[in-house]
């Protein structure tokens, strides 16, 4: 069985942009699936009910790229990732699904990468995640990665990924504004969104 690899995130709501760059990583780095993990309740963000962001998240991710977890709901508030981090490899004796590594595979943006000393317990997240990371518009900057490398941090930038120029906040404003978000997010999404009328002011 190959190695899993993670994707936190608030998909508020999950988008064409997350797959697409989820279907990318997986071949690129051979993973054999993506776990997708929203946020319960994040620290610096309000956000929609966790049950509509999980649901949207198990519409628009299929089995063959991998699977949708609701671990954090399960965890304290608010949702650090060191938290959910620590609970993953202390549940990988008894639930195999869970990791494959000490070091745990971990999908993240360039400019939240530079911040990860910002983050909550940072040390742990250096010991225990290899971070995946996308580059943001301009790309990455070599320096930056290097610095962090030479602090202990195991990153690996994905090589194929181009920059996807689509964010939920976007839609969220778009829907709000009673736009057409045909296209931005998988037809199931879009028709939950409209179903429970979510992202109406």
């Amino acid at each position: 069985m190959g190695q899993n690899c993670y994707f936190f995130g608030t998909f508020n709501p999950p988008h064409r942009g997350h797959i697409s760059l989820a279907r990318a990583i997986k071949a690129e780095f051979n993973f054999d699936k993506i776990i997708f993990v929203p946020a319960f309740c994040p620290p610096h963000k309000e956000t929609l009910d966790f049950i509509h962001r999980y649901n949207m998240l198990k519409l628009c991710v299929d089995k063959d790229l991998g699977e949708v977890s609701d671990i954090e709901s399960r965890l304290g508030c608010p949702s650090y990732t060191f938290q959910t981090v620590n609970y993953l490899l202390n549940s990988k004796k008894t639930d195999n699904s869970c990791v494959s590594s000490v070091q745990i595979p971990f999908i993240i943006g360039y400019d939240a990468l530079i911040g990860i000393k910002k983050w909550k317990n940072p040390e742990i997240l250096k010991e225990k995640l290899e971070f995946i990371v996308l580059k943001r518009h301009s790309g990455v900057e070599k320096s930056d990665i290097e610095a962090l490398s030479r602090e202990g941090f195991r990153v690996k930038p994905a090589k194929t990924i181009d920059y996807i120029d689509v964010s939920s906040n976007q839609i969220r404003e778009m829907v709000s504004n009673k736009k057409h978000i045909t296209g931005l997010v998988d037809d199931k999404v879009r028709e939950y969104i409209d179903d429970k009328q979510l992202y109406r002011i």
